[in-house]
């Protein structure tokens, strides 16, 4: 028991010792490091008070129509600027896929410029507003978890605003300060899995072998990410989003294919871990079931489990990408590209290293957590008889 209680003490100090250095150097490059802005630009909520002229309705009636417009007056609601009242003319143009048309009572986002008096000069609509409507898809998630799963599902929203914030918070400032992109994100993950599956299950035999076990899995699919993109020669500067980052943002020497990696190991790394916890439960009932079992059958048992979750979630985290890059993939369609011309895109290359990357992690965290778990059950029992570590 006493052990037991050593090793507990020990995972919650390593714990706490790398947290406060992920802080301590996220403080201290915060203000060192930043992305780019304009000066005297900003953006501000506002709401649609009045259209004064809309000739919007033409795009669909008229097909010579080139160019629409509207005018409408609006009212700043927040800001410096919060209470005033301004016009805007919103240009449609017909070739614009992207329109925004917008109604009365609407709420907007504005951007502006500021004069060196402090007043506004020029004022353009830039966006709807959609985030209350998010709020409420993620109120009615947090109400569902908490009403079916009660306080583990309570444990688990604050997991997952844990996560959040460490990516947010401290992952992205340590990028963005020119840290090795592939070491702070496994960092940053291994903090984030600990932390996670301890609060929620505790720290006991089950939750380290899962730690483990995730982040042996992590490993691999780094591993194989980094070895396949160096071999492809890729950028990871397919996407127009790194490009403009890349563009405006030269000073900060943003290494963008470590960067893909890092998006790699993001976005496997919720299915892995859910890999590794599934086996290591589900090899612990089975001690409590057939508690003379012996380390080859419990190895056995293990890998059996593991197979049938192998499929599953392979396919879940391929056709998740697959999902992701799905208006990418209808585009390449239409136009009746050559085979060759299209697996050989680098952005076409970088999501399908992407998504087999991600399922080989999936696939070897089951040997890597059957075996943890085998090991530690009878790691005092060199001939594999019925006796266990409990």
């Amino acid at each position: 028991m006493k052990k037991i209680d050593k090793n507990r003490y020990i995972c919650i100090a390593v714990l706490a010792i790398m947290v406060f250095g992920l802080f301590s150097f996220v403080l201290i490059q915060s203000n060192n490091h930043k992305l780019a802005e304009e000066e005297h630009y900003f953006f501000s909520k506002a709401r649609v008070d009045k259209i004064t002229y809309d000739d919007t309705d033409r795009l669909n009636n008229d097909k010579t129509v080139l160019q629409t417009k509207q005018e409408f007056e609006i009212t700043i609601l927040d800001g410096k600027h919060k209470g005033e009242k301004y016009k805007i003319r919103n240009t449609i143009e017909a070739i614009d896929m992207h329109r925004i048309i917008v109604n009365e009572n609407d709420e907007i986002v504005i951007n502006y410029t500021i004069s060196d008096e402090g007043k506004i000069n020029s004022i353009h609509l830039y966006e709807i507003v959609r985030e209350n409507y998010l709020y409420l898809l993620i109120g009615i998630f947090i109400v569902s978890v908490v009403l079916i799963c009660g306080k583990m599902g309570v444990k688990s929203v604050l997991t997952l605003a844990f996560t959040s914030f460490m990516i947010i918070k401290v992952l992205l400032p340590i990028l963005v300060s020119g840290f090795n992109p592939l070491i702070a994100t496994i960092l940053v993950c291994v903090v984030t899995v600990a932390s996670s599956l301890f609060f929620i299950n505790g720290i006991n035999r089950k939750t380290i072998i899962s730690v483990l076990g995730t982040i042996g899995g992590i490993v691999i699919a780094t591993v194989v990410a980094v070895f396949i993109g160096n071999m492809c020669k890729i950028t990871g500067l397919a996407e127009t989003e790194s490009q403009m980052i890349a563009y405006t943002n030269s000073s900060l020497g943003l290494n963008f294919k470590h960067i893909m990696f890092s998006a790699i190991i993001i976005g496997s790394l919720g299915a892995i871990m859910d890999v590794s916890v599934s086996i290591t439960s589900a090899m612990d009932e089975i001690l409590q079931v057939k508690n003379n079992i012996n380390k080859r059958n419990f190895i056995k048992s293990g890998m059996n489990v593991g197979k049938d979750i192998i499929g599953a979630m392979s396919n879940t985290l391929i056709l998740a990408y697959a999902g992701g890059a799905f208006s990418l993939i209808f585009l390449l369609y239409a136009q009746q590209m050559p085979y060759i011309n299209i697996i050989n895109m680098e952005i076409i290359t970088t999501e399908i290293i992407t998504a087999f990357s991600g399922s080989l992690g999936i696939v070897w965290t089951v040997p890597i957590t059957v075996f943890a778990m085998a090991n530690l059950v009878f790691r005092n029992n060199t001939k594999s008889t019925n006796k266990r570590i409990k």
